[in-house]
């Protein structure tokens, strides 16, 4: 079975703990990661065949959610899981939704479990079923 291609565009403080999330997928994706939406875009427009986007819904103190739109329609199959940061209201997280443009969605703050089990989802994975040591918290 061949890699899935994941594209992460984030805001740089959430860089380390997605990083940390995706580690139990180590053998089963490839995450490059962009600092802008411009990076992206370009990256996108030479036709890297991404399956998955995590993108942060606000970079530079813009709302990403038009380039979302945009990309969705360029790249139907392309899968979105969007980051709602704090500046992105609840009407623009519910016509995203509708629209279909992402394909999850997740609020800050998050848990790493949490975006793990969307990456299994998005990227059509089957999950172990024993978490790794270093995603258990000991919480119940």
């Amino acid at each position: 079975m061949s890699k899935r291609l994941v594209f992460v565009c984030v805001k740089k403080d959430i860089i380390q703990p997605i990083n940390f999330s995706l580690k139990e997928l180590d053998k089963l994706i490839i995450v490059k990661y962009f600092d802008t939406t411009k990076q992206l875009g370009m990256t996108l427009a030479d036709k890297q065949n991404c399956n998955v986007l995590i993108l942060d819904s606000v970079m530079a103190d813009e709302s990403t959610l038009g380039f979302a739109r945009e990309l969705k329609k360029d790249l139907p199959a392309l899968k979105i899981l969007l980051i709602a940061s704090s500046g992105t209201t609840k009407q623009e997280l519910v016509a995203i939704i509708q629209e279909k443009t992402a394909s999850g969605v997740l609020v800050r703050p998050f848990t790493g479990e949490q975006v793990s089990d969307y990456m299994y989802k998005l990227c059509g994975l089957q999950k172990p079923s024993e978490t790794p040591w270093y995603m258990q918290t000991g919480m119940k």
